[in-house]
């Protein structure tokens, strides 16, 4: 209980310490000529002369952002992706607007000014993202295990820093200072695994499911511990308004970078042509959102007549693939022109790439689930992509694939968008396309 206490006074206290610095930038920039010292005095002196104010504004943006889950005491998860930090900070700014709409109420006017909520918002935004980063990276985490499935064959195939983990069996000693997560595996509970959830969650533990943890940790769905129930309570509809600002996001988007990167992309295509007969384009039927199939367009990248062994996958080290093919594929130039498939609603900027037919019933015998990636449109480039899964003809690699593919219909979002383009950027510019 003291030490919560101590939490909490400790995260107001920086919440206040922040709000002066907010006012303290406001006079610093609106008078840029003042001196540092001074501007201090006419921030205190602000403050001074509207204490009630602000205590009304700490308070309740202290007490909204704790309902929120925004100030948590203990972390949830480890914090590795960008999205969850808009998330929250999309939550603050709600917070912000109520504070400003309360206040207004009460007092009749805003007489704080708006522009300090801006340099607050900023100042917390900054203070909230190194304190999750400190957080997530503060020694090992503990992980009290209560699963069936051995934990060496999950963090094995999933976690790629298991040093960052200190794991304990049921019964065994857990260390002070690292409250471990129970974590349990649905459908094999029986009652001796019952009693131990109980009693560490009573006793304050976070228990979490053993799909949940690997959700939470490597970005994907384990295939292998998932089930149909699984996928009906977990799989919500996604709001029909990401739907319409998704395709109107991607219209926008698809005219200008088509505009602009078309003619250096016909450029590379020209160049190649003149070192391998064929045509410059490269037109294939994909099967897209609901199975239902497009003609999808690329600048080709192979020999002529590359498939005429039959279809088979691209794979690493393609003998098919030309010498400027290749270039063009390190830096994704060879799909500029699915920018048109965008423009037309057959792709989108983001979703999981789109195959062909044959392979999709060829890979749905082998892998469980196989076509739920087809719930959604296909897309230029896919969280599966940013991650660094190139499938070729491997099994196990279309599965790791489907696996980060049902993490982005699960979880998709225009924040999870945003950040799977800034990506790929990263991904261009690098050259790692394949």
């Amino acid at each position: 209980m003291i030490k919560r206490a101590g939490f909490h006074l400790f995260h107001f206290l920086v919440l206040n310490a922040l709000l002066f610095l907010a006012v303290y930038f406001y006079f610093a920039l609106t008078y840029p000529k003042a001196f540092v010292l001074y501007s201090v005095v006419i921030a205190y002196k602000f403050i001074a002369r509207r204490v009630f104010n602000f205590t009304l504004i700490a308070f309740l943006v202290y007490f909204m952002a704790y309902l929120a889950g925004i100030i948590k005491f203990t972390l949830e998860q480890k914090f590795f992706r960008m999205v969850g930090f808009l998330k929250e900070m999309f939550k603050f700014v709600l917070i912000l607007g109520m504070v400003s709409f309360i206040e207004f109420f009460v007092f009749y006017q805003n007489r704080i000014g708006r522009l300090i909520y801006v340099y607050f918002l900023v100042l917390y935004g900054i203070y909230y993202y190194i304190y999750l980063k400190s957080r997530s990276q503060k020694g090992p985490r503990g992980l009290l295990w209560l699963a069936d499935v051995p934990v060496e064959k999950v963090m094995g195939k999933y976690v790629k820093k298991q040093s960052a983990y200190r794991v304990y069996k049921d019964g065994e000693t857990v260390e002070t200072g690292i409250p471990p997560d129970v974590v349990y595996q649905d459908g094999c509970i029986d009652d001796h695994t019952s009693e131990s959830l109980i009693r560490n969650k009573l006793a304050g533990l976070r228990v979490v499911e053993l799909v949940e943890l690997v959700e939470n940790e490597a970005g994907k769905i384990p295939l292998d511990y998932v089930n149909i129930h699984w996928f009906l309570e977990k799989f919500d509809v996604v709001d029909s308004g990401y739907f319409r600002s998704s395709r109107m996001f991607n219209i926008f988007m698809g005219f200008i970078l088509l505009a602009v990167l078309f003619p250096i992309g016909i450029i590379f295509a020209i160049i190649h042509k003149l070192f391998s007969a064929g045509p410059i384009f490269f037109i294939q039927e994909r099967t897209g959102l609901h199975e239902r199939p497009f003609k999808m367009i690329k600048f080709r990248t192979m020999v002529r007549n590359a498939e005429s062994g039959g279809a088979r996958f691209a794979g690493k080290n393609d003998k098919r693939i030309t010498p400027v093919g290749k270039f063009m594929r390190r830096f994704r130039i060879d799909e500029i022109p699915q920018f048109l498939n965008v423009i037309k609603g057959e792709m989108g900027l983001v979703g999981p790439r789109p195959e062909r037919q044959v392979f999709i019933e060829n890979l749905s015998k082998e892998i469980p689930y196989y076509k739920l990636r087809l719930l959604v449109p296909p897309g230029l480039t896919g969280w599966a992509q940013v991650n660094g899964v190139y499938a070729g003809s491997d099994i196990e690699e279309h599965k790791e694939k489907l696996e980060y593919d049902l993490y982005y219909i699960k979880n998709r979002s225009i924040g999870m968008d945003l950040l799977i383009l800034l990506r790929t950027i990263k991904t261009i510019i690098q050259g790692k396309g394949e």
